[in-house]
């Protein structure tokens, strides 16, 4: 108990003393625009597979990610995204160019982030939770980002995304001759309600492989007054995998503080459940750009007999 109790306070003073060192604000020029955010995690979990238990304790390494955004015309824009945290010379995130007209059409070339669900289109200065749900795990091979085009629509409450990119992911070239493709449709049927409605896919071959990797899913989201609610639907198909994944997530918006609760179920074909219960406490002294999290989660795989549980903590500061 001593070590936790030490583990946990070690955690709280070195995040706070690292937040408090990066919570500059800079702005260069008309037509350049900075933007970071920079967290550090340190986590206690503890594992249990076979009756035999194992503690984890560790502090995650520094997040920084670091984002220039050049304004060309009043079309035309640039973006650049990189996490220089990875021994300051990490990989790129985002590196595109974006033209955007005022008919509500838009067009992305390079590489990006896709139109893979709410909570992977959330930014990460944005997330309620320090870790993403199954269901942008399933969602697509590689990660939520890749190399392509993608163009996009949106007017009057309705919102349509198409893309073709490589699909082996970001900083690589293409694994085979195939492109692989995505879209989505979200509509918003009642602003007054805050409510959205959507569904997309994705449809592609991972590497070499024959058998392709099909995800197509369901979402809706909610929002009344300070109350956010959030859920996402997928049924998932992969060379190795076939299940149905999907999450209900709950926010309450009181100001500097937001507790947030969530539920991830993973069905396999022909195998048992697999779940995850998270709540969370964020603290945001300064809004927008400084901000605690505290998350407990328990995860339990009924198939492989196998569950783990725990605290994180993390602070971010962004500008």
């Amino acid at each position: 108990m001593a070590k936790t109790i030490t583990f946990v306070c070690s955690c709280g003073l070195f995040l706070a003393a690292f937040g408090a060192a990066e919570s500059n604000v800079a702005l260069v020029g008309d037509r350049l625009t900075l933007d970071a955010l920079l967290w550090s995690t340190a986590h206690w979990w503890q594992f249990e597979a076979g009756g035999v238990r194992s503690d984890d304790r560790v502090f995650e390494r520094v997040v920084a990610l670091v984002g220039l955004t050049g304004r060309i015309s009043s079309v035309a824009s640039v973006r650049t995204y990189f996490d220089i945290g990875d021994y300051w010379g990490g990989p790129a995130l985002d590196m595109y160019v974006n033209l955007r007209w005022r008919s509500g059409f838009e067009l992305r070339v390079g590489q990006f982030l896709l139109p893979l669900g709410m909570d992977a289109a959330t930014d990460y200065g944005r997330q309620k939770l320090i870790y993403g749900s199954f269901v942008t795990g399933y969602a697509k091979p590689g990660g939520p980002r890749d190399i392509g085009a993608m163009g996009s629509w949106q007017h009057s409450g309705l919102s349509m995304s198409a893309a073709v990119v490589n699909g082996s992911g970001i900083n690589t070239g293409d694994d085979n001759q195939r492109k692989d493709v995505c879209g989505r449709i979200a509509v918003e049927p009642l602003p007054s309600l805050g409510a959205v409605f959507a569904v997309r896919g994705y449809f592609g071959w991972p590497g070499q492989t024959e058998v392709v990797w099909r995800s197509l899913a369901l979402e809706a989201a909610l929002k009344r007054g300070k109350l956010a609610l959030q859920a996402e639907s997928q049924n998932h198909r992969s060379p190795d995998t076939r299940n149905n994944t999907s999450y209900l997530q709950a926010a309450w918006d009181g100001g500097p503080l937001e507790p947030v609760a969530r539920l991830d179920l993973v069905m396999p074909q022909g195998k048992r459940l697999e779940f995850q219960i998270t709540g969370g406490l964020n603290l945001q002294p300064v809004r927008d750009h400084l901000k605690v999290m505290l998350d407990y989660s328990y995860r339990r795989d009924y198939q492989d007999n196998w569950s783990v549980s725990g605290f994180v903590i993390r602070l971010q500061a962004e500008i």
